[in-house]
């Protein structure tokens, strides 16, 4: 019992201390003294600053790199990084690993995370960013199966770049790298029939985008998606009877 409560209070200390160093990287870059890319204060900096042990600056320096916020360069010291996405898809690489979420329910969190980004970029569409839309479109159309997956992404990672939301731009990232399998074998097990289908669902996306209409653009992505849902419950069904 005793050993339990150690670990615990030392898992709480550690939490306290990586706050705490979280809350002087704040301070520094709101000093302008440190941005992404930058080199954080040496160990020994910390602790004099922070008034802490080395062993408690580790801790939480650790923790940090965990959650992607900083990265530790052998010999140089550490960095201030924006690796969260990676972290983000280690956890819901587990999820899928544990049998916590299937594909389906990324597919329909990847829906709630396009619509929203479709309505801001609504709003505010460049015709530099809309002609690489357009761009994608035509890559799509006269793509092989093979080169389906990789364009078919990067026309969805457009249309979110467009709306100028960068926490939409890092979920959607992370999850379109855990997704990529199942889109890639969905897209090559459908018919040309069905392409054809899923092609006009994006030739309509990007016809309403240009067009600035809201309610059309947000019907068609929600027609997509449910394209999507159902192949993938019908591949789901097809890996249950092969059992």
């Amino acid at each position: 019992m005793d050993q339990i409560k150690e670990t615990t209070e030392s898992a709480e200390q550690t939490r306290k201390v990586y706050l705490l160093v979280i809350e002087h990287i704040k301070t520094l870059i709101q000093r302008g003294e440190i941005s992404f890319g930058g080199k954080l204060p040496s160990e020994r900096q910390l602790m004099a600053t922070l008034n802490l042990s080395r062993n408690s600056i580790r801790e939480a320096l650790r923790s940090l790199e965990n959650m992607g916020i900083i990265e530790s360069r052998h010999g140089q010291g550490n960095f201030l990084v924006n690796h969260m996405g990676k972290s983000l898809g280690s956890i819901f690489s587990l999820l899928l690993f544990m049998n916590q979420c299937n594909d389906l329910e990324i597919s329909q969190l990847r829906r709630s995370i396009e619509i929203g980004a479709y309505l801001l970029a609504v709003k505010q569409a460049p015709g530099a960013e809309l002609k690489k839309l357009a761009h994608s479109l035509h890559l799509m159309e006269c793509a092989s199966v093979e080169d389906r997956t990789k364009i078919d992404k990067k026309f969805h990672d457009t249309l979110i770049e467009i709306s100028g939301n960068r926490l939409l731009q890092l979920l959607n990232e992370t999850l379109s790298q855990l997704f990529e399998s199942s889109i890639q074998q969905l897209q090559t097990d459908i018919s040309s029939e069905q392409w054809q289908t899923l092609l006009a669902y994006h030739t309509q996306i990007y016809q309403y985008l240009a067009e600035r209409n809201e309610s059309a653009g947000t019907k068609a992505l929600i027609r997509h998606y449910d394209f999507i849902d159902q192949a993938l419950r019908q591949t789901d069904q097809a890996d249950y009877h092969k059992q």
